[in-house]
Order: C-alpha cells, then sequence, then structure tokens
C-alpha cells in the first residue's frame, strides 16, 4: 500500500460516501485511478466494508459488566448475549476477570434487566457492574 493509498483510504473514512471524483482530487490522481485503487483495496480484504455510524441520543445509558466464571464458557455467554440488543460489545480478557461486556441502554431500569438476565447465567461467580458517566472520545467520533 502506498502513499496514494493510504490517503485513499483516509478520504473514505474521513467521509465514505465521498465521490471517487472528490477523493481523486484530494488525492491528485485521476478519477479512473482512484476507482481502481478502490476496487483493489476491497478485493484484497483491506477495505472489508462501509458503515453508518448513528448519532446516539444523550440519554443513552451505557454500563461495562465485569463477568467471573467458575470455569471458561465465553463462547457459550457470548451466542446468549448477541440477542440482546443493548449489547455492543463482549470481550473475554486474562486476569480476574473472565469477560467485559458493554451495554448501551434506554434507561437504568433496562440495565438492570440486562444485569438481571446477565445474573442467570450457570457457572456465572460474580458481576461487577460500572456505569459509564461520561465519555470523553469514541473511535466512532470523527476527528
Amino acid at each position: 500500500m502506498d502513499k496514494f493509498d493510504q490517503h485513499i483510504i483516509q478520504c473514505l473514512k474521513d467521509n465514505a460516501r465521498a465521490s471517487n471524483s472528490e477523493i481523486a482530487r484530494s488525492v491528485g490522481l485521476s478519477r479512473s485511478a482512484v476507482t481502481e485503487r478502490i476496487r483493489k483495496l476491497e478485493s484484497s480484504g483491506e477495505i472489508q466494508g462501509y458503515q453508518v455510524i448513528l448519532k446516539t441520543p444523550d440519554t443513552l445509558v451505557s454500563a461495562y459488566f465485569l463477568l467471573t466464571f467458575e470455569r471458561p464458557c465465553c463462547e457459550e455467554i457470548t451466542e446468549q448475549l448477541r440477542f440482546l440488543p443493548e449489547v455492543k460489545s463482549v470481550h473475554s480478557i486474562s486476569g480476574d476477570i473472565d469477560m467485559v461486556v458493554r451495554v448501551d441502554a434506554a434507561s437504568m431500569h433496562r440495565i438492570n434487566e440486562v444485569r438481571s438476565h446477565m445474573e442467570t447465567f450457570h457457572n456465572l461467580r460474580r458481576i461487577m457492574t460500572c456505569t459509564v458517566l461520561k465519555e470523553y472520545y469514541s473511535a466512532a467520533d470523527p476527528a
């Protein structure tokens, strides 16, 4: 990947809906050269897709759940969490805690309902809830 590809990727990161003509002007290549480079970046897997990032309402409540199990079962628990739309990320981690789950919900009541659901997991030894008071930075935020 050369400097042109890196510049094209940065343009797409800034605005995935930018036209190839706009990107070409920014990068200093022809539209057809940019089109071909984007096609190659997609086919090589360097660009794996495009997404829409929606603004979250200011009233959204977020929490991290720290789960510890009697014995390893992260894959099984992950499958059970997949069906809760409030669950935004699930991570298996090293150390005394086995799993970290990020939840974004419309209310504290719903956060509590999700926690109650997690409390039914077999083999759960401990669950801690850390409510997010303020988010300073998110990778989804435009820089």
